[in-house]
């Protein structure tokens, strides 16, 4: 008997790997997963329909994940995957519910695209610069103070009545600060304020952690707003800032720590699913990661990241998976 109650086996995020982060979609992709193959069962078939009428937006969205799951690009993705090819090789039969959530979590990638904007659109709202993704900019301050911005990063500036003040709203930006003793000049990123009155320094902020890393000069680094005592760095040094404070300040080599400057991307020992969260930045289009536990294989390498797909390419092929890139810009590792 079909139910969309499902196992956890069969749920969003278990064979696919992916559970959508709005219940309405989620729970349409569920039903259209119970209901592809035909064979649901009366009691199945009723539940659906009580579904369907308990809110009026549950129905255009199921509506819009079946157009979108009957895609053809889709579902050659979906064929391409080890899976798919291992059933070429077998007596035909009905595609397995692994191999339809493969192509729902494909799918998922255009419906959440939707909720996506509205953070897009605050962060151009609040930014004074910002940078698209696979683009770099360097900006003169008014003080006459050097930033660089990286790939899909952004900052807001305070310069008024003397203040020197930058906000790190997003990724990673290089400061060259012009010396003024009188004026500190100060980076607040989520979890942390560095001030200085002049050196070189970069900050990342992802909104999960703050990493401050000193090239030249000394900085010191406190909690939000200038909050606890501040940890003085010294070049080579580097911290990071989380909601738990402050870590102990660790020596990283410059090459690595602003490889990002010269265009290069540079990891050792690295989580995957990091290193393909952080290559998003440099991706205009979509990755979706659809393989079990790649996430969890350690990488490293050296790459330039003017070309994303090829170190995604790369990277597959290490970690033992397929990658597929769809028209539109989707990439799918599976």
């Amino acid at each position: 008997m079909t139910r969309v109650e499902q196992r956890e086996a069969d749920r969003p995020g278990s064979a696919g790997n992916y559970r959508h982060p709005d219940s309405i979609t989620d729970a349409a992709l569920s039903w259209f997963v119970a209901l592809q193959d035909g064979t649901a069962d009366p009691e199945t078939l009723a539940a659906y329909d009580e579904w369907r009428r308990s809110d009026p937006r549950h129905g255009p969205a199921f509506d819009f994940v079946a157009g979108v799951g009957g895609m053809p690009e889709l579902r050659s993705a979906t064929l391409a995957s080890p899976e798919a090819s291992a059933l070429r090789t077998r007596p035909a039969r009905k595609p397995s519910r692994s191999l339809w959530w493969a192509s729902l979590a494909a799918a998922s990638v255009i419906l959440a695209a939707g909720f996506h904007r509205l953070p897009a659109m605050m962060l151009r709202w609040n930014a004074d610069y910002l940078t698209d993704a696979g683009d770099r900019r360097e900006v003169a301050l008014p003080d006459g103070s050097r930033l660089l911005l990286d790939s899909a990063s952004a900052v807001a500036l305070d310069f008024g009545e003397g203040r020197r003040n930058v906000r790190l709203l997003q990724g990673d930006a290089f400061f060259d600060v012009v010396p003024d003793r009188a004026r500190p000049f100060r980076v607040t990123g989520s979890f942390s304020t560095v001030e200085v009155t002049g050196t070189a320094f970069a900050v990342h902020s992802d909104g999960v952690e703050d990493a401050i890393f000193l090239e030249k000069g000394r900085i010191a680094v406190g909690g939000p707003g200038g909050a606890g005592l501040p940890l003085i760095l010294e070049p080579g040094e580097r911290v990071t800032a989380t909601e738990g404070g402050l870590s102990a300040a660790v020596r990283m080599d410059p090459a690595v720590a602003l490889a990002w400057r010269e265009g290069r991307y540079v990891f050792h020992e690295q989580p995957l699913g990091e290193v393909i969260d952080n290559l998003r930045r440099y991706y205009a289009g979509t990755i979706l990661v659809l393989a079990p536990r790649i996430d969890e294989e350690l990488v490293s390498g050296n790459y330039r990241l003017d070309d994303p797909v090829g170190v995604l390419r790369s990277l597959a092929g290490v970690a033992g998976a397929s990658l597929t890139v769809l028209p539109g810009g989707v990439v799918i590792l599976a």
